[in-house]
C-alpha cells in the first residue's frame, strides 16, 4: 500500500502552527507521522502539545537538541551568570511545572536517530546527524562531504530537522536527503523567503514499488492567536515570543537583550530559587 509520511520537525511549542499542519497533513491523506525532534519551547505548548502528538501515534518520534537542553537545565547544568542559560532554565522550569514526570521520562528516552524501511526503501531519520543532535554541519550551504558522510552506503533516504530550512538534495552517490523545515519556527537566510512565516513540513510518498515523491508544504496559521495563547498561559519571555511570531527572529543568542530582560523580570533570582528548591 502506498505510504504518505508527514515529516514534522522543530515545533518549538507552537501549538497553533502544529494544529494547522496536522489538519493539512490529514487533508492530504497522511498515513503516518514522523517527528524529528524539538517539540517544546519557547512557545506555550506543554502537556497539551505532547498529547496531541502522541494521539497521532508517530511511527518515528525523536529527541532533539532542545529536549537535551531542557533536561540539562533541569539537572542544574548551567551558570547563573550566563544570560542564555537563564533564558533556557526559566523556560525549562515553566515546562517542568506544566508537564508530568512521565512526559519528562519519555522525552529523555526517545532516540536522536533511527532507521526504518518503508515499501523496500531504507530511510534514516535523525534530528541532525545520526549521532549528534546539534551543530551546523548540515546547514544547506555546508560542503557536500558533510552530507555524504551522514549516510552509509546501504541507505536510500535521509530525513533530518534542526536547521529549520526546507532542503532536498542528494549525496554524491545519489541518495536522497530531505529536511521538511520547521513547523513552529521556519527560517531562511534569504530575506524574501524568511518573511514567509507559514508553518513548514513535508510529505514523503512511497508507493508499492518503492517509487518516491516529495511534497514540501507551507501552511498558514493564526499567529496572533498563538501570541495570545502564550500571554494567557503566562509563558516566560512572552513579549519576546510575540516578537518571534511576528518577525521570525529569535533572541536565543542575543546575550545583551537577554541580560536586560532577565534583569527586568528578576529571572536570575527566580531561577536560583527554583533550582535550589528542586
Amino acid at each position: 500500500m502506498k505510504q504518505t509520511i508527514a515529516l514534522l520537525a522543530d515545533i518549538h511549542g507552537n501549538v497553533s502552527a502544529f494544529d494547522a499542519v496536522i489538519q493539512d497533513a490529514q487533508k492530504n491523506h497522511a498515513t503516518s507521522f514522523w517527528f524529528l525532534g524539538d517539540l517544546f519551547l519557547p512557545g506555550p505548548g506543554t502537556d497539551d502539545l505532547w498529547q496531541k502528538l502522541a494521539a497521532l501515534h508517530p511511527q518515528v518520534w525523536l529527541r532533539g537538541n532542545w529536549e537535551d537542553a531542557i533536561l540539562a537545565m533541569l539537572s542544574g547544568h548551567f551558570e547563573l551568570d550566563d544570560p542564555g542559560a537563564i533564558y533556557l532554565a526559566t523556560l525549562s522550569a515553566y515546562l517542568n511545572e506544566h508537564v508530568s514526570s512521565a512526559v519528562m521520562s519519555q522525552m529523555a528516552a526517545h532516540p536522536i536517530s533511527t532507521v526504518q524501511t518503508v515499501n523496500g526503501v531504507k530511510i534514516q531519520a535523525s534530528h541532525n546527524l545520526p549521532d549528534r543532535d546539534m551543530g551546523r554541519s548540515l546547514y544547506p550551504a555546508q560542503p557536500q562531504q558533510n552530507f555524504d558522510d551522514m549516510m552509509t552506503a546501504d541507505l536510500d533516504i535521509a530525513v533530518y530537522g534542526h536547521t529549520h530550512q526546507q532542503v532536498m538534495r542528494t549525496t554524491s552517490r545519489g541518495q536522497l536527503i530531505i529536511n521538511p523545515g520547521a513547523v513552529g519556527q521556519p527560517y531562511s537566510l534569504w530575506p524574501k523567503f524568511f518573511a514567509d512565516q507559514r508553518a513548514h513540513y513535508a510529505l514523503l510518498e512511497i508507493d508499492d514499488f518503492g517509487r518516491v515523491d516529495v511534497s514540501f508544504r507551507k501552511v498558514e496559521y493564526d499567529r496572533q492567536k498563538e501570541i495570545a495563547l502564550a500571554q494567557q498561559r503566562h509563558v516566560p519571555y512572552s513579549s519576546q515570543y510575540a516578537f518571534l511570531r511576528e518577525s521570525g527572529s529569535t533572541i536565543t543568542h542575543d546575550r545583551d537583550l537577554l541580560a536586560q530582560v532577565n534583569a527586568a523580570h528578576d529571572y536570575v533570582d527566580r531561577v536560583a530559587r527554583y533550582y535550589h528548591k528542586h
